[in-house]
């Protein structure tokens, strides 16, 4: 098993074949496809082709339970910024009227729009950070000449979420160790819980930040004065080669972006009034 930034994955598993360039290449061209999509439709499908492989890449899929909390809240808080703090809108097609507070149709339909851009963007991040180690970070931004100082940022802040993910697991450990069982709770319950995670949380965040300091600092780690002007060998780059294939994954990446571009500006394809899942959704309310 291979520690990712995110859990394990087995050494066996075939990302491990493929270039951490790529990887990076495609977190930053993949997640950029919800944002000229406003169907629900095709921003589901996206997510389910990540979600393919991730299984492909023998992803332990159980982790994804973790998100599910993160997911609801956050539909929740985008359903009531839409509704309920959406203010008056007499232009639009009013639904119902409950307690005062006016749901409209366009409201609903924009909220769920967002909401649908935001998820294949975490589950491509997720998928990327599943799959990935700190040295493939390192590899990919430094086979494309990133200074080193940006890499080493980058990589380090990659690495503190998945100690986040860890410190949470401890928190939850913990909580075992004196008696809590959240089995049978609700799920109002259960996000409030995790609301209060964020305390200690954070506590142990600013531990893991000083431990990092002293890290640095004892091993002679500087980012100004003339220590970071030394040329840095990438001697780690010896140990990564592209292969045939990942210039064609990296081909069928950027001709899948410019195709998304094209249709969607030259043929007016993927928007909102061609989703058949908001024709459904508008019949069934209506």
């Amino acid at each position: 098993m291979n520690k990712t930034l995110l859990g394990y994955v087995p050494n066996e598993s075939p990302i491990y074949a493929v270039h951490p360039f790529v990887k990076l290449y495609f977190l930053l061209v993949v997640s950029l496809f919800p944002m000229f999509v406003s169907a629900p439709d095709w921003n589901i499908i996206l997510m389910v082709v990540i979600i393919l492989l991730m299984w492909i890449s023998k992803v332990n899929m159980s982790t994804l339970k973790i998100y599910i909390p993160v997911a609801i809240s956050m539909g929740t808080i985008i359903f009531l910024s839409y509704t309920v703090l959406g203010g008056t809108h007499p232009e639009f097609e009013l639904l119902a009227r409950i307690w005062g507070i006016n749901f409209y149709w366009e409201r609903i339909r924009d909220a769920l729009v967002v909401y649908f851009r935001v998820l294949p963007m975490i589950f491509t991040m997720v998928f990327f950070l599943s799959t990935s180690r700190e040295r493939d970070i390192i590899v990919a931004m430094r086979s494309i000449k990133v200074p080193f100082v940006v890499t080493y940022i980058f990589a380090m802040a990659l690495r503190s979420a998945g100690m986040v993910l860890e410190d949470f697991g401890i928190v939850r450990q913990a909580e075992k160790a004196r008696g809590f069982d959240p089995a049978g709770k609700s799920i109002a319950y259960k996000i409030r819980q995790y609301v209060m995670y964020m305390v200690p949380l954070f506590a142990l965040s600013l531990r893991r930040s000083e431990e990092f300091t002293n890290a640095l600092v004892a091993r002679g780690y500087a980012f100004t004065g003339k220590v970071s002007r030394v040329k840095r060998a990438d001697y780690i780059l010896t140990h990564y080669s592209y292969k045939y294939f990942d210039y064609i994954f990296i081909a069928l990446i950027t001709i899948a972006f410019i195709a998304l571009l094209v249709y969607r500006y030259g043929y007016g394809y993927f928007q909102v009034d061609q989703s058949w899942l908001l024709r459904l959704l508008r019949s069934w309310v209506s």
